[in-house]
């Protein structure tokens, strides 16, 4: 197998697994399990908060205004959605577009931090303040944390406004080229595998955020008593650590229906499968 498909056959074998996941009870009120979508190889991942009905529809994120908002301010920055990898916290939508809950979060949580072992990304870009509070691990609002750039576990990780701010307050798009312009600026396109930090460029210092762990997460860190409540001075709380594969309940989450990988005989009839696959998966 070539390198440059080994990350989108790990992608696809692990959506083989889970896309049938029952773990919480937005498995049975779904349309479509949302994997992802985008370039298995992409040096930059952006991650989202859940499906809405667009996306339950079609089985992608980012679908619907968001994303056609998402594409735009990719494209002012001279990106397209196969460069890069788009996927979101949540699989399956929440019953009318409501917030993620918390227990729904630590259920699935398993599977977005999987994706992030096997894709790989240099830089993670974190939509709205559920993404940002979960990868961070803190209880900071999103507004407070913009504009930050983070590294974590040699990545850098740039909290940014949800697309779907600039539907309802327009003048938020503003805001959301000035985040993305700072993606571009930390981010050299020309050298999609080396991320390049221009540090005259920045308006604000790298902040080193050491976890003991893969990634974090507390239950009260996105408590609706305490998110966004945070006093303005008040650091980021530390969270219990739950290693990726080893959090309560990830033996039945990954679960999936049993369904294998399309073959690889090398046959005409295997590589259009598998050609399918990777269109109906949205990876390139």
């Amino acid at each position: 197998m070539e390198p440059n498909n080994e990350k989108r056959e790990k992608l696809k074998e692990f959506y083989f697994r889970i896309k049938n996941c029952r773990s919480c009870e937005l498995g049975s009120t779904r349309i479509n399990f949302v994997f992802g979508s985008g370039n298995a190889n992409a040096s930059i991942l952006f991650i989202g908060e859940a499906p809405g009905k667009n996306e339950d529809l079609q089985g992608r994120p980012f679908v619907g205004q968001a994303g056609k908002i998402l594409d735009g301010l990719l494209a002012g920055i001279g990106l397209s959605r196969n460069e890069v990898f788009i996927a979101n916290v949540l699989k399956c939508r929440p019953p009318e577009n409501r917030d993620p809950e918390i227990d729904e979060i630590i259920t699935c949580k398993q599977y977005l931090f999987e994706q992030i072992e096997i894709i790989d990304p240099a830089v993670i870009c974190t939509l709205g303040k559920y993404s940002t509070q979960l990868i961070l691990n803190t209880t900071e609002g999103i507004t407070k944390l913009r504009g930050n750039i983070f590294k974590i576990n040699g990545r850098l990780v740039l909290p940014i406004n949800h697309p779907a701010a600039a539907l309802y307050s327009p003048s938020r798009i503003s805001v959301l080229k000035e985040d993305f312009n700072r993606i571009k600026t930390v981010f050299d396109k020309s050298a999609l595998d080396k991320p390049v930090l221009d540090k005259p460029a920045l308006d604000k210092p790298v902040i080193e955020k050491p976890v003991s762990g893969k990634w974090a997460l507390d239950k009260s860190a996105l408590d609706n008593s305490t998110v966004d409540k945070a006093a303005p001075d008040k650091a980021p709380v530390p969270g219990k650590v739950l290693e990726v594969g080893k959090d309560q309940g990830s033996k039945e989450g990954a679960a999936g229906s049993g369904e294998g990988m399309a073959g690889s005989g090398g046959s005409t009839a295997s590589a259009k499968n598998q050609a399918g696959n990777n269109q109906q998966l949205g990876l390139f």
